[in-house]
Formats: C-alpha cells, structure tokens, sequence
C-alpha cells in the first residue's frame, strides 16, 4: 500500500537527543502533536527518576499542559505515560 503526502507529512515519528543539555527524546503522533520527555540534572529532572515534559502541535506551537505552563518537570514514568496519552488524543 502506498501512502499518500498527506499520510507522511502525518506519520508518527521518534527522535533521540543527547547533546551537553539535554538528554531524553520526543514523539510526534499521527495527530501532528509532538511531546518531549529529557531528563537529565540540566532539565527539570533529577536524572535519573523522573522528567521533564514539554508539547506541541505541527505549527511548533507549545500546548499548555498545566496552569499555562508548556514544560512541567520531576514528572514520574506514571506522569510520563499518561501525557503521552493525552498529547496523542489531541485534535
């Protein structure tokens, strides 16, 4: 089955980051929504047992997950999880 553009433009992807600031990765789901997750000490994370969380749309702008806050840090894997679920029902 061949997809069209439109498909591709839209098709998930993966990225991994690790540079001197931040180390984690981002999800782009089918919806066009994009969703960070770093932890590193440079990050709001403790590095090791939990993370930073930041999202947005295909247009690069931020979503507001909390209280108008677009990067909310120390989140558990529980925490993690469930914004990648939210981030992924967005419309």
């Amino acid at each position: 089955m061949l997809l069209s553009l439109k498909q591709i433009e839209i098709m998930s992807e993966f990225k991994i980051v690790s540079n001197g600031f931040n180390h984690g990765y981002s999800m782009t789901f089918e919806n066009g929504y994009t969703i960070s997750v770093q932890f590193s000490e440079k990050n709001y994370s403790d590095g090791k047992t939990n993370a930073e969380v930041a999202a947005w749309d295909a247009d690069g702008e931020w979503y507001q997950l909390v209280d108008g806050n677009d990067v909310i840090g120390w989140q558990s894997t529980d925490d993690v999880a469930k914004w990648m679920d939210k981030v992924s029902k967005l419309k």
